[in-house]
């Protein structure tokens, strides 16, 4: 396990996971980091958690999520860890939850269409689960999890269909990064602004599937990824600054800007009228 420290651009080695894993889950609660699922051994699924104090550097195992998979995804919702999707056999829709509270799990309502090597983010208390594939075909599936509801909503597909994608939200924006092909890998960089639509931004500099995109304040970090489809491999780290704004957004800042321009001129006016008097 290595550990970057973002204000010094340097990186670290942390205490290695007690079970080799590849094509897990991972997500960040309360100075824990959970990781679920995987595959170990080539390729028999896990159904281990992994979890990992950063202020201990130390790991713990939580109880086994039910149904061993992997290339899933994972986010934290209210306080409980969401395992969505994977491969196992048939399985490429499970939606089960783990309390850490009390070191369970339960099953809660399947994913409307099954896939694995997907990817997600969270917006306003709600799991965005995008792309991946089923089987060999990649998925343009763009679905939204409302955990009060224990529900599923189908939304706007991604434009670009792709898997070992990277998602992420930055300024109540989701955006979505690179995947593979069965030829090649992508450097697509799609944005998602819910009721509003998707739009096409900058591409990454170096186009590649299974990294991962953490943001940090107004930046996103590009982590790893393989270049070529299939098992490769990269240590590249990129850092990406959203200067596009959305073609909506043009129109609402030229109209934003008119108008400060036409309150700053009348109040001008209306101080030097107070003066003559």
């Amino acid at each position: 396990m290595f550990v970057y420290d973002i204000k010094k651009d340097t990186w670290d080695i942390g205490t290695s996971m007690p079970t080799a894993l590849h094509h897990s889950g991972a997500a960040m609660y309360k100075e824990k980091l959970y990781v679920v699922g995987g595959y170990y051994d080539g390729w028999m699924p896990s159904n281990e958690l992994l979890i990992y104090d950063i202020t201990l550097d130390a790991w713990s195992k939580g109880e086994n999520m039910p149904t061993a998979r992997g290339a899933l995804t994972a986010e934290f919702l209210d306080g409980k860890l969401y395992a969505v999707g994977g491969f196992n056999k048939d399985t490429r829709f499970e939606n089960e939850v783990y309390d850490p509270q009390d070191d369970s799990w339960e099953k809660r309502s399947d994913m409307p269409t099954p896939r694995e090597h997907l990817s997600s983010t969270i917006l306003n208390e709600q799991m965005y689960v995008i792309g991946g594939r089923d089987g060999q075909i990649n998925l343009d599936a763009n679905e939204v999890y409302d955990h009060t509801l224990d529900s599923w909503k189908p939304l706007d597909p991604i434009p670009t269909a792709r898997s070992g994608l990277a998602s992420t939200t930055m300024n109540e924006i989701i955006f979505v990064f690179g995947g593979e092909g069965y030829t090649s890998t992508f450097a697509e960089n799609e944005a998602y602004i819910p009721e509003k639509g998707w739009f096409e931004q900058q591409p990454m500099p170096i186009p590649r599937h299974g990294l991962d995109a953490v943001t940090v304040g107004s930046v996103i970090y590009l982590i790893g990824g393989g270049i070529a489809p299939g098992a490769s491999y990269s240590p590249i780290i990129e850092k990406y600054h959203n200067t596009i704004i959305p073609e909506f957004g043009v129109f609402v800042f030229m109209i934003l800007g008119i108008s400060i321009a036409i309150t700053i001129l009348f109040t001008k006016s209306k101080f030097q009228k107070l003066k003559i008097i």
